[in-house]
């Protein structure tokens, strides 16, 4: 049986990009042929959906599931998500607010982790108690943080609350400029040790204007970035199980 690992992105602090970078990890996961689900984590987040350009599809979302009880068919359930470049979609919905019931969340993810290879959490911030109940479910974290003083202050708190509940914790500087020194000089600061850096992608909000995925420009510096990301995470934990 397929045992999916499960990678929780969460911001720092709010709007360094937490969410774009998810759905580049998911996007980049799929291109390599691997069976991938990005589950939405951010009650109030506007929907995941729309990132990936799905707001319009059919397909289940979180409301539809909050009252599930016993178990779920992973399958089935992967096959009624809306989906996009091979990532199926787990998003909330702007018409149907609510969260799902922790019996409700921990059974979807159960289903989802029993049948594919990757699963991707957009998490809330650090502090909000629907995020923790499902950062608490991921083999690994990735901190995303801003290259300012106040992102660095913001970062500092988070990842002091997140590394008292999990040890897999690392960090992601989405910078300008091309200075690689600045998120070195983060990383240490905080004392995570740093995946990479996202730089800034020009072409980013044309596309997700356009509904193209984050991530979905093998060439471009998001996608180079999740890359890495992902080569980090996932490739020893397959070493291991292999």
């Amino acid at each position: 049986m397929t045992a999916a690992h499960v990678i929780g992105v969460v911001g720092g602090s709010g709007g360094v990009g937490a969410t774009v970078l998810a759905a580049a990890l998911a996007t980049r996961a799929a291109a390599t042929g691997r069976t991938v689900a990005c589950v939405d984590g951010d009650v109030l987040g506007g929907g995941l959906d729309v990132t990936f350009g799905l707001e319009q599809e059919p397909g289940l979302r979180w409301p539809d599931l909050a009252a599930a009880l016993g178990r779920v068919d992973g399958p089935e359930l992967l096959r009624r998500l809306p989906a996009t470049d091979g990532v199926a979609v787990l998003s909330f919905d702007r018409s149907r607010p609510g969260e799902p019931a922790d019996e409700a969340r921990e059974e979807v993810l159960r289903a989802l982790r029993s049948c594919i290879d990757v699963v991707v959490l957009d998490l809330p911030r650090a502090d909000a108690p629907f995020g923790q109940s499902l950062a608490a479910l991921a083999d690994s974290l990735v901190l995303v943080s801003g290259d300012g003083v106040q992102a660095l202050a913001a970062t500092s708190a988070a990842a002091g609350f997140l590394s008292q509940a999990h040890d897999q914790l690392w960090l992601c500087v989405r910078c300008a400029g091309h200075d690689d020194g600045v998120a070195e000089s983060l990383a240490v600061a905080v004392d995570l040790p740093l995946l990479a850096t996202v730089r800034h992608d020009p072409r980013l909000d044309a596309d997700l204007l356009h509904g193209i995925p984050p991530g979905s420009r093998s060439r471009g510096p998001l996608a180079r970035a999740a890359e890495r990301v992902l080569a980090a995470l996932l490739l020893p934990a397959e070493r291991r199980a292999s």
